[in-house]
Order: structure tokens, then C-alpha cells, then sequence
């Protein structure tokens, strides 16, 4: 009897341990697992992310990482707002408030805000955007279907892609080569005449723009120049 009840309770003992080693996994397999999206890495984009890589990146860019301004080369401050690491010197994620990036961009008074005085101001949604980013952990995050080729009526794609990454510049009261690119007749004039595509692709002597350190992506590319080979409509 004493025999039989040692070897139920063995039975048992045996069965319960197996049970936990096959719930048990070998944690080498987690490599095999994608990265983790929101450490950079490539993913499908979330419509309630907001992504560092395809958004607050290119605001950021054309508005205050600019020469004289704050770029890598010679930040103004000591605040280089140009890339990831730099601009986090400025944040605090999941904080807005005890964020100096987002106190600049919101302080009530005009000579404190940035962009300065006499540069256009960023918009309201852009503002929104970066508070959300930082409100999400100011992730250094990505995604892989933000861009649709064939999307390219102008109120949807091609102005929203001209704000955040060329408006910084050319906007306020002393625009980069004279030239302002805020509203439709302003845009459309330039992709009338060619300098627009000119100036994307860095062709017909001009510089390419925007900055190589931002550039655009090979689909904005094409969606601006099927914008214009279908007549730069305001659509």
C-alpha cells in the first residue's frame, strides 16, 4: 500500500513537471521574432501612432533643424534638433509639459515660441502631433506603409508632404531662395515652370531639397511627379 502511494504521488510528480517544461520555450527563439517596431524598427503603420521616422521628424527638420538655426553643424544653443538622439535631449517621453522641445512650440509669448518671430509658425496639427508623440514615450519608431504611389491629389498628399518637409523653409519673411510654399497658387507655380521636380531631384542646377540629412522617399517622389504630369491640379 505504502509502495502504491509512493508511486501515485511519483506519477504525479512527473506529470506536473512535464507539464511545466512543455510550457516552457528555449529563449533563443524570441530572435527569430521581428524588432521590436517602436525601437526603429520597420512595421505597418498604426493610424493611432504616431511615427518619429515619417512625421515628427520632417516637421522638426524643415522648421528648426536649419543652418543658422538647429542643425548639426553649428546648433544654435547647443540645441541640435536634426536627429533622434539630439532631439531627445529635449523631451521627456510620455511628458509634454516637462518638455522643452514642447514648451518652445507653445510658449504664449511670440519672442519666446519657435519658430521664431518672422518664420512661419508651426500649424496646429503639427503641434498636436508632436504632443501625441511625445505623450505615446517619444518612440524612435517607423513604418513601412505611410506612402501610397498612386495617392497624389494635392490637398490629401502632395501639401501635407510640402508643409512638413519643405514649408520650414520656405515660408516667413525671408524664404529661402525668395521663394514661399505655403498655399496652392504658391506650389503650383513652381510645379508649373519645373523647379519643383528640379529641386526635388537636385536637377536643372538647382540643389536638391530637402536637405540629404531628410530627404524625401522615392514614393513622395512619385507622387509629386504624377501631382504634376497630371497638371498640378488643386484637388
Amino acid at each position: 500500500m505504502l509502495l502504491s502511494l509512493r508511486s501515485t504521488r511519483l506519477f504525479i510528480f512527473l506529470t506536473m513537471a512535464l507539464a511545466v517544461l512543455a510550457c516552457q520555450h528555449d529563449s533563443s527563439e524570441d530572435t527569430l521574432l521581428p524588432s521590436n517596431p517602436n525601437n526603429g524598427g520597420e512595421n505597418t503603420c498604426d493610424p493611432n501612432v504616431v511615427y518619429f521616422e515619417q512625421q515628427i521628424l520632417p516637421i522638426l527638420a524643415s522648421s528648426c533643424a536649419q543652418p543658422d538655426c538647429h542643425d548639426a553643424t553649428d546648433p544654435e544653443s547647443n540645441v541640435n534638433l536634426s536627429n533622434y538622439a539630439s532631439i531627445m535631449q529635449e523631451v521627456t517621453p510620455g511628458n509634454p509639459n516637462t518638455s522643452d522641445l514642447w514648451e518652445v512650440i507653445t510658449d504664449d509669448d511670440a519672442e519666446d515660441r519657435m519658430p521664431p518671430v518672422g518664420e512661419n509658425p508651426l500649424s496646429d496639427q503639427q503641434i498636436n502631433l508632436i504632443t501625441q508623440w511625445i505623450n505615446q514615450g517619444a518612440l524612435n519608431n517607423s513604418c513601412s506603409n505611410s506612402c501610397n504611389p498612386s495617392a497624389f491629389t494635392f490637398n490629401t498628399t502632395i501639401h501635407p508632404t510640402l508643409t512638413n518637409y519643405c514649408q520650414g523653409c520656405h515660408s516667413g519673411t525671408n524664404p529661402d531662395a525668395g521663394l514661399t510654399l505655403i498655399n496652392y497658387e504658391q506650389i503650383q507655380t513652381i510645379a508649373a515652370d519645373g523647379r519643383l521636380m528640379h529641386a526635388i531631384n537636385g536637377t536643372g542646377g538647382i540643389t536638391q531639397m530637402p536637405f540629404q540629412s531628410n530627404p524625401l522617399s522615392d514614393c513622395q517622389k512619385q507622387q509629386i511627379q504624377s501631382w504634376v504630369n497630371a497638371g498640378s491640379p488643386n484637388n
